[in-house]
């Protein structure tokens, strides 16, 4: 089943492949940090796409699959999370082990509908670590 998928999502041009979407290397996913001009490149590299996106870490590993419409609002509220989190609150109750620097990969899908079905297709194949990505 999961190489049936594999190739339909090949097959409509989103599988996953680090050569064809998009991506911003070595982000940095810290706490309490400013994190504005960050979110400004990102916004200029991504603009209003509509689509999927994915966090992995240095050793290449799939920690996140998400959608947005645009992306970049998504991305924004994940960094907004930590950016309200304190580092007390983290190191009482981790809910998740937080990378130094993380890629983002996106790919645009215009539908509401596709960018569903591909989100879970993704996930279905690719295992990501995280199914949530909440901080507190």
């Amino acid at each position: 089943m999961r190489e049936k998928i594999q190739d339909l999502l090949k097959k409509e041009n989103y599988a996953f492949d680090k050569e064809k979407w998009k991506s911003i290397e070595n982000v940095p996913f810290l706490i309490n940090t400013d994190t504005t001009p960050l979110l400004n490149k990102i916004k200029k590299n991504m603009g209003v796409t509509k689509g999927i996106y994915i966090f992995s870490d240095s050793d290449e590993r799939i920690l996140y699959i998400g959608k947005g419409a645009p992306i970049y609002n998504r991305i924004r509220r994940h960094f907004a999370k930590l950016k309200n989190c304190s580092p007390s609150m983290h190191e009482e109750a981790p809910r998740q082990e937080l990378p130094s620097a993380i890629t983002i990969h996106w790919v645009e899908i215009e539908q509401p509908e596709t960018r569903e079905i591909v989100e879970h297709m993704l996930a279905y194949t690719l295992k990501p670590a995280y199914k949530k990505w909440h901080i507190v």
